[in-house]
């Protein structure tokens, strides 16, 4: 019994040495997030992609019509090269054909406004969803919040996008 004493000692050290390395009772929590989706499916984000369909809609209407009318125009223009001298006939042609960029001028600087606005939506529902996720994160325990398509891999139960999209709802208006 003696000699067991010590072995037994000596066995508990060990034990108890082998439990000095850094033990971490709390793991850093990560989660993710698909920024593309909180603005996509969130009420806000659905807003105002409407808003920007019906402008892009009713620009293509414009521009169908501004078409039709141009093809019209230039379908007489070829009707009176028949009737019209050259010089007349290419001093038309000139003023049609300056007629025609300054329609795509505008054209396109509707379409980069409507673009432009999208951008600018876009930057404003993240800030004002940003104070709103560090909140979820805060309540969740998150330490980090990283956008999913940074992240190569990630279990499902880190993705919390439907539970930020429910939130940014609940608070966020328009």
């Amino acid at each position: 019994i003696i000699l067991l004493i010590p072995i037994f000692y000596f066995c508990s050290t060990n034990i108890s040495i082998s439990q000095t390395y850094p033990i971490y009772n709390e793991i850093p929590s990560i989660a993710v997030v698909d920024q593309e989706a909180l603005f996509r499916k969130s009420k806000w984000g659905k807003d105002i992609l409407n808003q920007i369909e019906l402008l892009v809609s009713s620009l293509n209407t414009e521009n169908e019509t501004i078409k039709n009318n141009l093809e019209l125009e230039e379908l007489i223009l070829t009707e009176k090269r028949k009737i019209l001298s050259k010089s007349e006939f290419n001093v038309m042609t000139f003023d049609f054909d300056l007629k025609v960029k300054k329609i795509r001028t505008q054209q396109a600087d509707k379409q980069n406004n409507i673009n432009s606005l999208l951008i600018n939506k876009r930057a404003l529902f993240f800030k004002k969803s940003t104070p709103i996720l560090l909140t979820l994160i805060n309540d969740l325990g998150v330490e980090v919040l990283l956008n999913k398509d940074m992240v190569a891999l990630a279990s499902l139960k880190s993705d919390i996008t439907q539970i930020a999209i429910k939130r940014i709802d609940e608070i966020l208006e328009d």
